[in-house]
C-alpha cells in the first residue's frame, strides 16, 4: 500500500477533515495503488478516490467499467468500487427511469466485452468477465454521479471534505449534497505525502538508482562537439531500457555558452526520471578532459559543502539551517561566489511538499521540519557566464538520527575522457 495511512489519519485531524477527494491521477494513486492510463493522455475528471477520516467507513475508487479489467493487474486495496458507464454508442435502456430521490440518471448498459460462445477463457479473462458482470447491475452514469455515490456511502454527503480540485466539490453540492464544506486540499495531499509508507521508499530506491544510472551513461556519451539532443536520446534510452519512464535531462540551466559540448568546459548533468510514477533526481558537475586546478577547487568547496549538510541532516532540523549551513561551507571552502541551495521533497512530485500559492508562489515560505521517512533531495546548483556550470544532488532518506542515501553519492565531479 502506497498510502501512509497513519500520517494521512493525522494530517487529516490536524485540518479538521472529515475525508479526503482525489480527482489528480498522483493522488488517486497514492490513495488506491490504482493508476489510470487513460488519465497520461490527458483525460480529466474521469476518476476519483475517497478516503473518509472515520477507519470504518468505506474508501472509494471511481473509474470507468471499460477500466474494471485493470484491477486484475493493478490492485486496490480499496473495497467500494464504483464503475461508471459510457454512453458512446449505447443508450440506457427503456426500463431505466431517473432516481426520484437522488435525481441520479439511469446509466447505459454494460457487462463485459464481448465472448464468443464456447470460448475457452483463461483464469484471467474469467476475472475480468465476473469482474465486469458483478458490476452491470450497479453502474453508475457518469463520473461525477459516482464520486456522489462514494461520498453518500461514506457518510461523507455533509462532511468536511479537503480536495486537490474544489470545483468537483461543488459540483457535488449542486447534485444533491448541499451541506458540503469544501477545503483546498491541494498543499494537504502534499502535507501526507512528505513522510513516505514502505512501499512507497521501495519505490523511491528503485527510481533512484535507475535514474541515476541513466543519468550517468548520458554523461559518458559526451564528446567535443557533442549537441545536447544526442546525450538526450542515451539517458531516454537507457531510462527506458532500466524501466523508467517519463524523464528529462539537462546539461547547463540555458544550454550551452558555445552550442555544443566542448572540452574543458565546465557543465552539469541534472536528471529526472520516473520508476512507477516516483521520481528519481540526480546531478553532478562534468568536465570533457582533464579539469584545471580552479574547477578543482570549486568542486572540492562543493562537497565540502555538501558534507556539512549531511552532518546536520536528521529528523527535527530545519531546512534553512541546511540552507544556511551550506552555503556558508562552500563559501568558506573555497567558492565565495555560492549562494543558492535547494533543499527539496521528493516522491510522486518532483517538490513533493506543500508549496505557497497565489502571489507568494515560488516566496520564501517554504520553510519546513524535515521528519523521519521523508524522501529529499538536495540541490547545489552552480553557473558563471563566461565559464561554466557545476551541480552536486543525490536522494537521501531521512531518519530519526541521520539519513540513507538512496544514490550512490559517488564522484562529485565526473571526468569524462576527451
Amino acid at each position: 500500500m502506497l498510502l501512509n495511512k497513519s500520517r494521512a489519519y493525522e494530517v487529516m485531524d490536524r485540518h479538521g477533515l472529515d475525508g479526503l477527494v482525489a480527482k489528480e491521477n498522483i493522488n488517486i494513486y497514492y490513495l488506491t495503488d490504482y493508476w489510470e492510463s487513460m488519465t497520461d493522455g490527458g483525460w480529466p475528471f474521469l476518476d476519483y478516490a475517497v478516503l473518509p477520516r472515520r477507519e470504518d467507513a468505506p474508501a472509494a475508487l471511481v473509474l470507468p467499467t471499460i477500466k474494471l479489467d485493470r484491477l486484475s493487474e493493478l490492485p486496490t486495496w480499496v473495497p467500494n468500487i464504483i464503475a461508471f458507464s459510457d454512453y458512446s454508442g449505447r443508450e440506457p435502456v427503456a426500463s431505466q427511469v431517473i432516481d426520484p430521490a437522488t435525481k441520479e440518471p439511469p446509466a447505459a448498459p454494460w457487462s463485459g466485452w464481448l465472448v464468443r460462445p464456447g470460448a475457452d477463457l483463461t483464469k484471467t479473462e474469467q476475472a475480468w468477465l465476473d469482474r465486469a458482470t458483478s458490476h452491470a447491475g450497479r453502474l453508475a452514469p457518469t463520473p461525477a454521479w459516482g464520486l456522489r455515490r462514494a461520498l453518500v456511502d461514506a457518510g461523507l454527503e455533509a462532511a468536511t471534505i479537503g480536495t486537490d480540485d474544489p470545483r468537483v466539490l461543488y459540483w457535488m453540492r449542486d447534485m444533491g449534497c448541499p451541506d458540503l464544506t469544501v477545503v483546498d486540499a491541494t498543499n494537504i495531499f502534499r502535507e501526507i505525502r512528505m513522510v513516505k509508507s514502505p512501499d512507497e521508499v521501495t519505490l523511491m530506491r528503485r527510481a533512484a538508482t535507475i535514474n541515476e544510472a541513466a543519468c550517468r551513461a548520458a554523461a559518458a556519451a559526451i564528446h567535443d562537439g557533442a549537441e545536447w539532443p544526442e546525450i538526450e536520446i542515451v539517458f531516454h534510452t537507457e531510462l527506458s531500457r532500466l524501466g523508467g519512464r517519463n524523464g528529462h535531462i539537462v546539461g547547463n540551466l540555458g544550454g550551452f555558452r558555445h552550442g555544443a559540448i566542448r572540452r574543458g568546459v565546465p557543465m552539469f548533468v541534472d536528471a529526472i526520471g520516473e520508476y512507477q510514477h516516483y521520481f528519481g533526481d540526480f546531478g553532478r558537475s562534468v568536465v570533457l578532459g582533464e579539469p584545471d586546478d580552479e574547477l578543482v577547487r570549486r568542486s572540492k568547496a562543493m562537497q565540502a559543502g555538501w558534507d556539512a549538510a549531511c552532518e546536520i541532516l536528521r529528523a527535527g532540523v530545519k531546512r534553512s539551517t541546511v540552507i544556511a549551513r551550506t552555503i556558508e561551507v562552500v563559501q568558506k571552502a573555497g567558492l565565495p561566489e555560492f549562494f543558492y541551495v535547494s533543499p527539496h521533497s521528493i516522491g510522486l512530485e518532483h517538490t513533493d511538499s506543500p508549496l505557497p500559492y497565489g502571489p507568494d508562489i515560488h516566496g520564501k515560505q517554504s520553510d519546513y521540519t524535515f521528519e523521519e521517512n521523508m524522501t529529499i533531495n538536495i540541490d547545489l546548483p552552480f553557473t558563471e557566464w563566461g565559464w561554466g556550470s557545476m551541480h552536486l544532488e543525490d536522494t537521501l532518506l531521512v531518519t530519526s538520527d541521520g539519513f540513507e542515501p538512496l544514490t550512490s553519492m559517488e564522484n562529485d565531479l565526473v571526468v569524462v575522457p576527451a
